[in-house]
């Protein structure tokens, strides 16, 4: 008996470390560590028949009188009981007027309150959102539409139905997340999706310039299982991304995803891509002229050049890791009007709450 359990153990990890039998298709990382129910082809896949109808919901084109924008980036929030940290982060960037806000995954550990308390932290999020920048809708006659509460941000032109709250839809807070590998644990694939749709897309920031349309672009990807997967790599070389027009030109491309590539030290986990996968990642990054690549998952910071792309991993905005924040926690990206930009650390600093004041916050505590 014995030796019959030792021998059946020398196989599964031998097929564990060759990795001989798992493919993208699995639900396992590249490493054969089982973290979840669905695959990242499962994730594109659906993502991309959710993005039929959500269209280009989020491009965003700036007003004659906005020449620049700023964006605020997070990462690794974790959320269990208290999202505290998501509502600092999002209370700072309406404060300082980004246009928009992205998370690098891991927004919340896969419980189902802790999902609900996410989505309510996001809903008070956006009625602060509509009420700070939204703007009754008026027609070039000048006429009104407040009785079909249809609003306009007059920094984008973009209109909001404000009797809307679905994530990924023109009526929204501008919050968008990539998945990270806590978030699709213990079937949370389907938590997580029920808010954001998908995992897998693209938006752009435009504007006028001595009469040229020029254009940033925002890709998000999944590599939530440690790896971008067959079918998400068949529809980025299938060029699922050309989404703009012939008479625009593209300054920036910005990509965001969770797993990272670089080691940010000796006692941080090193990429789980296999290196062919790694080479690929790296010469897509180029091959899109990518200004900016950023990670995270490894809860640490890194910053380097490689290949011509500036890359940077985020560390996490939990808790855990700062009970008592810190001074560096979030990344504020300003694009300038001549496509340069600015990045400065962003500090987080309130502290978890206790479930009396979560109660009183309507949130969940059980």
């Amino acid at each position: 008996m014995k030796k019959s359990i030792s021998y059946i153990l020398m196989v599964v990890m031998a097929l564990v470390a060759t990795n001989i039998s798992f493919t993208s298709c699995e639900k396992v990382s590249p490493t054969g560590v089982l973290i979840g129910n669905t695959s990242v082809d499962d994730r594109v896949q659906q993502s991309l028949t959710n993005d039929s109808y959500l269209g280009m919901a989020w491009d965003k084109t700036l007003v004659d009188t906005i020449d620049e924008y700023s964006f605020l980036v997070g990462s690794d929030s974790h959320i269990t009981y208290d999202p505290g940290r998501l509502e600092e982060m999002l209370e700072i960037g309406m404060e300082h007027e980004d246009l928009f806000y992205c998370h690098l995954g891991d927004l919340a550990d896969t419980k189902p309150e802790y999902y609900y308390n996410t989505e309510i932290a996001l809903n008070k999020a956006t009625h602060k959102w509509f009420a700070k920048y939204l703007v009754p809708f008026a027609d070039t006659l000048g006429n009104v539409y407040t009785d079909t509460t249809l609003y306009m941000d007059p920094r984008t032109s973009t209109l909001y139905r404000t009797d809307l709250f679905d994530y990924f839809v023109p009526s929204s807070l501008p919050f968008y997340p990539v998945v990270g590998n806590h978030d699709i644990t213990h079937n949370g694939w389907a938590l997580y999706s029920r808010l954001f749709k998908t995992s897998f897309y693209e938006f752009k920031v435009s504007l006028v310039i001595n009469g040229d349309t020029v254009c940033d672009r925002f890709i998000f990807l999944d590599s939530a299982n440690g790896t971008l997967g067959k079918y998400q790599i068949e529809k980025i070389d299938e060029d699922v991304f050309d989404i703009l027009d012939e008479n625009e030109l593209i300054r920036n491309t910005f990509v965001f995803t969770h797993t990272n590539i670089f080691r940010p030290s000796l006692n941080e986990f090193a990429s789980t891509y296999c290196r062919e996968e790694l080479y690929y990642i790296l010469d897509k990054l180029a091959d899109w002229n990518t200004t900016i690549a950023f990670w995270g998952h490894v809860h640490a910071w890194d910053e380097r050049d490689f290949g011509g792309v500036h890359h940077i991993t985020m560390p996490s905005m939990n808790f855990v890791d700062h009970p008592n924040g810190g001074d560096d926690l979030l990344v504020r990206i300003t694009v300038k009007k001549d496509g340069t930009y600015k990045m400065e650390r962003v500090g987080l600093h309130c502290k978890e709450r206790s479930k009396e004041e979560l109660m009183l916050e309507g949130y969940s505590v059980r």
